[in-house]
């Protein structure tokens, strides 16, 4: 009886350890472009870091093109009302829609 407790409970470690060994993979492989953003950079550094339009985050945002450069994107963010990972969320969208355009594009040539 003991026996088949413990071959039981081995069995079912063994099985829940390769299947979650297999979602950290998964999730691993699924990332694609990740966002580079600091509270204290402005808006036009943000958008040249990670090499996107600062005209289409201003679109995305809600930012009017006459809203000075010099501020901040924490400062932008409360006057404007969105957080960093609302910005986080539009670039890395972004660029993983063009990342997979551009591989569609490669796989038709």
């Amino acid at each position: 009886m003991i026996k088949r407790f413990l071959i039981i409970i081995f069995v079912s470690i063994s099985i829940i350890s390769c299947n979650s060994a297999t979602d950290r993979v998964d999730k691993d492989t699924n990332t694609g472009f990740v966002a580079q953003i600091d509270s204290t950079m402005t808006l036009a550094q943000v958008a040249k870091t990670n090499n996107i339009g600062e005209p289409y985050l201003r679109t995305k945002l809600g930012i009017r093109s006459n809203v000075g450069n010099s501020y901040t994107v924490a400062k932008m963010a409360k006057q404007f009302k969105f957080s960093l990972d609302d910005l986080r969320k539009i670039i890395e969208d972004r660029k993983n829609k063009q990342a997979a355009t551009n591989s569609k594009n490669v796989n038709h040539q």
